[in-house]
C-alpha cells in the first residue's frame, strides 16, 4: 500500500471533501437556526412521505454506486468517464449530497428550510466545482468541453435528454 501525496488526493477527491464539510455547517446551521426561530414543520401525509424517501434514497444509491462503478477512485483526474451517471450528469457524487441527501435529511427531519437549503447548496458546490472543471477542460481539452454541452452539471441537461428521446 503507497502512501497518497497531496497532489493525488487533489486529484482523487477535487473539491469533495471542502463541500462536504461546507454542507455538513449548513445542514447543522440550518438545523440550530429552526430551533432558534420557529419554522413551520413539513406536513405531509406519511405514505406520500416514505415513498418520496424512496425514491430519493434510490436516487442517491445509484448516484453513488453507480459513480464509483462507472469511474474507480484510482481511475478519478485520470480518465472521462461518460457512462452510468457520468452520461447525464457531469458531478453525480456532488449532485446526490446536494439534492437527494438533503432532500432525505428535510423529509426525515420534517423540515422547509432543510428543503430550502438546497438553492444555497447548489450555488456553493456550483462555485467549488468550477476548479474541478478547469482542470479536466486542461486535461481533456474539446472532448470535455463537448462533454459539457451533453451534461448537466449537477442535473441531468433537458437539452440532451430531449435530444436522446428523439433518437
Amino acid at each position: 500500500m503507497s502512501v497518497k501525496t497531496s497532489s493525488e488526493l487533489k486529484r482523487i477527491f477535487c473539491v469533495g471533501p471542502l463541500g462536504c464539510l461546507i454542507t455538513l455547517i449548513l445542514w447543522w446551521g440550518t438545523g440550530a437556526l429552526e430551533k432558534i426561530v420557529s419554522f413551520p414543520k413539513m406536513n405531509i401525509n406519511p405514505t406520500f412521505r416514505t415513498i418520496l424517501m424512496a425514491i430519493l434514497a434510490i436516487d442517491a444509491l445509484y448516484l453513488l454506486f453507480g459513480s464509483v462503478l462507472s469511474l474507480p477512485i484510482q481511475e478519478r483526474g485520470k480518465t472521462l468517464s461518460t457512462t452510468g451517471p457520468y452520461k447525464y450528469i457531469r458531478h453525480p457524487l456532488y449532485s446526490a449530497i446536494i439534492y437527494s441527501i438533503t432532500g432525505l435529511l428535510a423529509l426525515w427531519f420534517e423540515s422547509w428550510l432543510l428543503l430550502f437549503s438546497v438553492v444555497v447548496l447548489t450555488l456553493i458546490w456550483s462555485f467549488l466545482v468550477q476548479k474541478e472543471e478547469q482542470y479536466m477542460l486542461d486535461k481533456f481539452g474539446k472532448t470535455y468541453k463537448d462533454y459539457i454541452e451533453k451534461t448537466g452539471q449537477f442535473l441531468p441537461s433537458w437539452k440532451a435528454l430531449k435530444k436522446e428521446t428523439e433518437n
